[in-house]
């Protein structure tokens, strides 16, 4: 029997936790769907320091796989940004703890290239994922921290682009723009869409919905009659809450009764919460946290809308776990939405960020999500199944690993 690949992946992550954004969710269908040639050891950020202590190896399970963890850095509240960026803690946590974890794999792999800068002169093979097209940090809506510094991101991403084996980008426009400022590493930058664990995010049946949908209200003191528009993801400002929120605001002046459930946490909350009390809306929004994936599956079948007010994107994976759970979808024009967003099919989408194109967008699907939802939603999400997806993923990595 071969011996298994070890793939070593340096990303502030803990996908046992319950952490908000796409790439915890990335990193755990990475791990959970591999097959067993492959083996993951994930170095990261521990979200509980009992279970899973900062400078140990932990032995970890997704579904039927296991892998090792070592964090390095202790993040208490996973929904918020500390004083210090969480990617400085980390590139210390890799200097404090760096010789042991070093040794024992084939292939590192990088969802941020700031770690990769302690790593250019190992010559094993690297493998790095971009889950944005960072072309956004010249924008006055990015909320990346290189906005202040794109001379600094792009000159670090120039040394370690050079230094990789192959790259990922989850939008088909930062995979153009990588090859175009990499021409020399064109063949091996490609786009890869992401997914959904069908697992866990799947259509319920009306008659379990309506049950779920009774279980829901009680639970979370949610008005039954109403249509709930629900969104999950970071309170900050590519999410552009504010939108959403004003949104709902102007659809409840126009007599609709919808009530906003909001799965996430992040730096907007308070300002969020004083938004709504000042609108004349906050009873009718809903925080419910930080959640796991099981959780926010129940609340995506039971709920009537998804909605996303994002200023950008990637291919924002709580969008296909809305439509794989049947949900119809009401967004902006952003990332890779029309892949799997089709309007009037199983959604709208508005051509504009501001809250007259918007609000007729949310309006559009809560006024038809009978029609929208079901399966136009769940069929949209069928070529992304992660094991489709993954394959040329994990051939990937065989192929790295003898070079």
């Amino acid at each position: 029997m071969m011996k298994p690949i070890h793939v070593r992946t340096f990303y502030p992550a803990d996908p046992i936790g319950v952490v908000p954004g796409g790439v915890d969710t990335f990193l755990r269908g990475i791990i959970k769907y591999a097959p067993s040639d492959l083996r993951f050891s994930l170095v990261g950020m521990t979200t509980d320091n009992a279970a899973r202590p900062r400078g140990h190896w932990t032995r970890c399970q997704l579904g039927q796989r296991e892998f090792d963890f070592f964090p390095v850095v202790c993040v208490a509240d996973a929904g918020q940004r500390s004083r210090i960026p969480l990617s400085v803690r980390y590139t210390a946590g890799l200097l404090r703890y760096g010789r042991p974890l070093r040794q024992g794999f084939d292939v590192m792999e990088f969802h941020r290239i700031e770690p990769a800068l302690l790593f250019l002169n190992d010559a094993r093979p690297k493998n790095a994922f971009f889950h944005q097209d960072m072309a956004v940090i010249r924008s006055d809506k990015a909320d990346i921290l290189w906005r202040h510094f794109p001379a600094a991101y792009f000159g670090i991403e120039r040394r370690v682009v050079s230094s990789l084996s192959s790259a990922w980008c989850v939008r088909q426009e930062g995979t153009e723009a990588l090859q175009g400022r990499f021409p020399n590493k064109s063949s091996v930058i490609r786009f890869v869409p992401t997914w959904v664990d069908t697992d866990i995010f799947t259509f319920l049946p009306d008659a379990h919905r309506s049950t779920l949908r009774e279980h829901m209200a009680q639970v979370h003191g949610l008005d039954l009659t109403a249509s709930w528009v629900i969104s999950v993801g970071r309170l900050d400002s590519q999410k552009n809450p504010e939108l959403l929120l004003n949104a709902i605001g102007k659809l409840r002046s126009e007599g609709l009764n919808v009530q906003w459930l909001i799965v996430g946490d992040g730096v907007l909350r308070p300002s969020l919460t004083r938004m709504g009390i000042a609108n004349g809306i906050g009873v009718s929004m809903k925080f419910l946290g930080l959640l796991p994936p099981a959780k926010i599956a129940e609340l995506l079948n039971a709920a009537d809308v998804f909605a996303l007010s994002s200023a950008y994107e990637g291919m924002p994976m709580a969008l296909l776990e809305a439509l794989g759970s049947g949900l119809p979808v009401a967004c902006t024009d952003v990332g890779e939405v029309r892949r799997v967003v089709v309007p009037g099919i199983n959604g709208a989408i508005s051509d504009t960020q501001d809250l007259p194109g918007f609000s007729a967008c949310l309006k559009e699907v809560v006024c038809n999500s009978q029609r929208l939802r079901g399966a136009p939603a769940v069929s949209a999400i069928q070529p992304f199944q992660p094991k489709a997806v993954l394959t040329p993923v994990y051939d990937n990595y065989r192929r790295m690993a003898i070079l």
